[in-house]
């Protein structure tokens, strides 16, 4: 299990050892910091999404070497959005419990613009000031497990990106592993103001 695994494990075994020792739902809120139910649900369910997004991730890094393009291309893909997905729950997680964080750490990684650039906007890539381009992907990268691609109708005449992704997701874990050791210290000081 990786680190982040085991901080969201640990986290979500804070919480459940309190929702056993009550019966009323509103004597959870403060584990987490919050006031009311929605926000309580929405951080809970912030932590099934990272739980479920961990095991794509996982999958991802154990996946087989010999594999056709349509089954790279569903784990290339699935792995950025998984990424992505763990990026919106983190917000959710650290506006809700009030948590100082730095925005622009958790959208530098880069992963979002590798994301951006060939799972998300891969065929009209661009921006309010910026030239709409495209962007092809290079299937046999892949295979080696990089992302390598380029766009030849850019603003600049020509953009590439090269890059492995296990690099990739080293960085954002690294960056997720941060963010996660804030929300448990603040669970875990929580749990401990109120025994």
């Amino acid at each position: 299990m990786s680190k982040v695994d085991n901080l969201i494990e640990s986290i979500r075994e804070i919480i459940s050892d309190v929702a056993i020792e009550t019966d009323n739902d509103e004597d959870l809120y403060f584990i987490v910091s919050v006031n009311n139910s929605g926000d309580y649900n929405s951080i809970i369910d912030s932590f099934y999404l990272l739980e479920d997004t961990q095991l794509a991730k996982n999958t991802f890094v154990s996946r087989q070497t010999s594999q056709s393009f349509g089954e790279l291309y569903l784990y290339f893909y699935g792995i950025l959005n998984a990424v992505y997905m763990q990026q919106q729950a983190m917000f959710v997680l650290l506006r809700k419990m009030g948590l100082e964080f730095k925005l622009k750490e958790l959208r530098s990684c880069k992963i979002f613009e590798i994301r951006n650039s060939f799972a998300a906007h891969g065929a009209n890539r661009g921006g309010r000031d910026e030239k709409e381009h495209s962007f092809i992907l290079d299937r046999h990268a892949l295979q080696s497990g990089k992302i390598s691609g380029y766009s030849a109708n850019h603003e600049s005449g020509f953009a590439s990106h090269d890059t492995d992704i296990s690099e990739l997701l080293a960085e954002w874990d690294e960056v997720l592993d941060k963010h996660l050791n804030y929300i448990f210290h603040k669970v875990q000081m929580n749990n401990e103001t109120a025994t």
